[in-house]
């Protein structure tokens, strides 16, 4: 794959993931960092597709990627990880594989519509477990984390105390 193919891989993906988070209202910030996962994502993909893996895990590893950024900007941002989910997700949904299927199916051409059916199927199965293994390991860290910093307070009794007689406002003269 050429650096020119490659820029060009991401200059599409970063447009279509950009578009789409225009279209569902994501604020100016969010549109451009959506729009860069969706680039990471797609180059990803075709790092594993050139490489000579299976096109699966190159969808897996490509919204596995995508997730994990997202989880990380959520954290760091504030934001919920699906407004840089969703539109960096958009450039590897199957489209095409399902277009063919019913293609072949109105076509009568059986056989085109399962393959690209079944192509479709293990498409989408790959995004979804790219996702949901890096958004589970994303709350399993940040409850070892919250767990982590609980037990450190307790340890050093950072705990605020206050007066007995908060409620009595003549104390407080």
């Amino acid at each position: 794959m050429t650096l020119v193919q490659i820029f060009e891989a991401w200059l599409w993906s970063f447009g279509a993931s950009a578009c789409f988070a225009v279209f569902f209202n994501a604020e100016k910030r969010d549109i451009v960092l959506s729009a860069v996962l969706g680039s990471i994502g797609w180059i990803v993909y075709l790092a594993f597709k050139s490489s000579g893996g299976a096109e699966s895990i190159g969808y897996f590893a490509g919204a596995f990627s995508v997730a994990v950024f997202a989880e990380i900007l959520a954290i760091v941002l504030h934001r919920p990880a699906t407004v840089y989910l969703i539109p960096g997700i958009t450039p590897l949904v199957p489209g095409g594989g399902i277009f063919f299927m019913m293609r072949g199916v109105v076509r009568g051409e059986f056989s085109e519509a399962l393959s690209a059916g079944y192509g479709a199927l293990a498409t989408a199965v790959a995004i979804a477990l790219g996702i949901a293994i890096a958004s589970s390991t994303a709350r399993i860290v940040a409850i070892a984390v919250k767990g982590k910093q609980h037990k450190i307070m307790e340890e050093t009794d950072m705990s605020v105390q206050l007066p007995e007689d908060v409620d009595n406002p003549s104390s407080l003269q």
